[in-house]
């Protein structure tokens, strides 16, 4: 319970300097999760439609948006492809009722930092949130542990002098996972996300992991059977 309460603070101190947008036409819902927010950030501003949304957006220049997919009249996905046309910077958190291979596809190529299944927890919000700080404090550099700094500009590995370049698939699959770190991804996923119409089989799959083991002289992955894997950053263990 100690580390909970710590984790919280920690959270706090690093989310005051950051403001949310938050749109979402569920009053209760909208209500409940702004008073969670609303006690960390430095400043949330919500709304009820994409339309105003938009607007809050262009006034406020929000660091961290969170969406519902299901708004009246533009959705959360039409209003996120509006702003990601334009800023790829600006953590998006998508809140949706259902997943599907057209959504899933979607959330990759929007970049979402995290998309969220109602109802929503507060730990689950809480964990969304920590992936926005990292996101933004971190810029191109990801952290993967053990001195190994992963790049998205380059599409490579640091560690100490050396430089891994990723090929183009790998590095699809390595900012999939960063992007879902700490759930299980199952290879329907992989296949959606990744590969969308193309044929892939569980065992190219797996090869591909296999690469990316190779290449980093850390474990990141852990394979759950006959399901698929689970990704975790070595300082996070």
């Amino acid at each position: 319970m100690l580390k909970f309460l710590m984790n919280h603070k920690a959270f706090a101190q690093k989310m005051e300097s950051y403001t949310i947008l938050y749109v979402e036409d569920d009053a209760m819902i909208r209500g409940s999760i702004t008073e969670f927010l609303s006690r960390y950030c430095k400043k949330i501003y919500e709304c009820d439609n994409s339309e105003e949304g938009l607007e809050l957006y262009y006034k406020y220049k929000p660091d961290i948006l969170l969406l519902d997919i299901d708004l009246p009249g533009m959705s959360g996905i039409d209003l996120a492809t509006l702003i990601r046309k334009q800023d790829i910077k600006t953590c998006i958190v998508i809140s949706t009722a259902y997943t599907n291979k057209e959504f899933m596809i979607k959330a990759v190529e929007l970049q979402l930092t995290r998309y969220l299944v109602k109802p929503v927890t507060s730990e689950e919000l809480f964990s969304a949130f920590e992936k926005c700080l990292d996101e933004l404090q971190s810029g191109d550099s990801i952290d993967l542990g053990g001195g190994y700094i992963y790049s998205k500009k380059s599409t490579a590995i640091i560690h100490k002098n050396e430089t891994i370049i990723l090929r183009k698939k790998e590095a699809e699959l390595l900012e999939f996972f960063i992007t879902h770190e700490n759930e299980v991804v199952r290879y329907e996923m992989l296949e959606y996300c990744i590969w969308g119409d193309e044929v892939m089989t569980r065992d190219a799959i797996r090869s591909q992991i296999r690469n990316i083991r190779k290449k980093i002289n850390i474990d990141l992955f852990t394979n759950i059977s006959g399901i698929g894997y689970k990704f975790q950053r070595k300082q996070l263990l």
